[in-house]
């Protein structure tokens, strides 16, 4: 699979399907595989671009501290490498919170925005934001949920350096997800028409998952019942369904 570079990110990404582009952003470790269930059913109508963020998968990391603002402009970058324009982003967690940043920062590459779990603030992690405040990121690897470290695997096997930047990474992602804030002011200026998704059981609270929804003009509010934090992975009949329906309908 290629590598495109981007203001300095030498970037991994795969591509397949063919139609109109639909951009895949991974959540935290997430690795290209992680979308597997999506890619299988988004490539039977767009072209599915599946890139890999600075010090996740294949991906080498910078020096310096991350943003997820930082990420957001990583992305534009990559598709201004490949001349994406007017896409469909679907965004999963941290990539639900790039997703945002990008929509109202480079409204012309976001035809339509999905969002998952996503979180506008380091507020709206709820709980959760307290849990990262005291763990180290020794910790936050050894107790992730099962889901990621499945994907915390496939990035030991396949990263430049054999996973030996892990801690490093999850120390950079613990920075970033305490120092963080997207203006409401700026959540209204997006433009594209936006789909908010959580699980009922999510790791962001609904009620903050609701206060996304309500900033956004216009935007569409799915809860799934029953269903955690990765519940595009968990359940992707029902995910892909109300996914493909938004991304198609007019």
């Amino acid at each position: 699979m290629p590598y495109v570079d981007a203001i300095g990110v030498h970037t991994y990404y795969e591509q397949h399907g063919e139609g109109p582009p639909a951009v895949l952003l991974h959540g935290a470790a997430m690795v290209a595989e992680g979308w597997e269930p999506q890619i299988k059913a988004l490539s039977k109508h767009f072209t599915v671009y599946v890139p890999e963020r600075r010090g996740v998968g294949r991906t080498a990391d910078l020096h310096g501290p991350w943003t997820y603002f930082d990420m957001a402009r990583d992305t534009a970058a990559f598709m201004d490498a490949l001349r994406i324009r007017d896409a469909a982003v679907v965004g999963l967690s941290d990539g639900g919170n790039i997703g945002l940043i990008l929509a109202y920062s480079r409204p012309e590459l976001v035809r339509k925005l999905v969002v998952s779990g996503a979180n506008s603030t380091a507020a709206g992690l709820g709980p959760f934001k307290d849990a990262v405040t005291q763990m180290t990121p020794e910790a936050l690897l050894a107790e992730a949920p099962p889901q990621v470290q499945s994907w915390i695997e496939v990035h030991r096997r396949v990263s430049p350096d054999r996973g030996a930047d892990l801690i490093r990474s999850f120390a950079k992602m613990q920075r970033m997800w305490l120092e963080y804030e997207i203006p409401a002011a700026s959540l209204a200026a997006i433009s594209a028409p936006t789909l908010v998704m959580a699980g009922d059981q999510d790791l962001i609270p609904v009620a903050h998952t609701v206060e996304i929804w309500s900033a956004i003009p216009a935007a569409q509010l799915c809860i799934a019942p029953g269903a955690s934090h990765f519940w595009l992975q968990e359940l992707p009949e029902l995910a892909n369904r109300i996914v493909i329906d938004f991304l198609l309908g007019t």
